[in-house]
């Protein structure tokens, strides 16, 4: 097990193997590494591939302080310079892709040879004008309901919510096991990173992120509907679009074949 004492003194869990050009996976909320376990050793056939549990996730140190995707950036960072890495590949999965945003927003591509999203908006909130909330439509409203249950009935909100990242539903006992590791984060931690990131609108930094970008996409993405790859593809100025017909919001774990080809390929380009 490897960690990283990040500088305000939380311990940082990565993991780092296969050698070539570095590709760091940054999960979802309240996810962590071990969801990239079909990938990883794939990609490190020809790559240097990290992952990393973000702090309050997975193995990382539980901590009440720095639940923001700046602070999260912030960290990438910190590991990034730790491990010397130098022209990095940023994959983002969901809130992943938003800490990259945040990462841009602060650095610019400082570090960064190429980027990727994995089914993520810029912005959760519903507003005049944008097509893209989270789930089709998300209010004020929604959010405080949606913290509601999570703070008092937590796994009855996130059940259901774990189940519509799929194109088609898993079993029960999928549910549960990914269920279970939601839950080696704190639900305070957790509520702060999901306001902060429900909040946030990153659309503005579309343009500063000049290095190529894979844009991967579920059809059926029921957490992100409609043809929000294309249009972040049409204000990227770098970007390709990799639309997965049989997936949801989770291309990687549906689709794992197709997900490694065709990020690989991206890489080796």
């Amino acid at each position: 097990m490897s960690y990283l004492e990040l500088s305000d003194g939380v311990p940082l869990y990565y993991e780092d193997q296969g050698s070539g050009p570095a590709v760091l996976l940054i999960h979802g909320w309240t996810m962590n590494s071990t969801f990239w376990g079909q990938n990883v050793g794939p990609l490190s056939e020809s790559n240097r591939v990290i992952t990393v549990d973000l702090r309050g996730h997975g193995l990382s140190g539980k901590t009440d302080d720095g639940h923001t995707l700046a602070q999260y950036a912030r960290d990438v960072r910190e590991l990034l310079e730790h491990l010397r890495v130098r022209d990095v590949c940023l994959v983002g999965w969901s809130m992943g892709a938003s800490v990259i945003l945040s990462y841009v927003r602060q650095y610019g591509c400082d570090l960064l040879r190429s980027a990727a999203f994995v089914d993520q908006s810029p912005r959760f909130l519903d507003g005049e004008g944008w097509d893209f909330p989270l789930q089709g439509g998300y209010s004020a409203t929604d959010l405080a309901v949606f913290a509601q249950g999570v703070r008092h009935a937590r796994p009855s909100v996130i059940k259901p919510f774990i189940a519509a990242c799929f194109a088609e539903t898993p079993p029960d006992e999928v549910i549960d096991a990914v269920y279970a590791e939601t839950t080696k984060m704190a639900t305070s931690a957790a509520l702060s990173i999901w306001y902060d990131m429900a909040y946030a609108d990153l659309r503005p930094v579309l343009p500063e992120l000049t290095v190529p970008t894979l844009l991967v996409y579920g059809a059926h993405s029921k957490i992100f509907p409609g043809d929000l790859d294309q249009w972040l593809a049409d204000r990227l100025p770098k970007a390709q679009v990799a639309r997965f017909a049989n997936s949801g919001h989770a291309p990687f774990s549906e689709e794992p074949g197709a997900f490694n080809d065709t990020l690989g390929a991206f890489l080796r380009s």
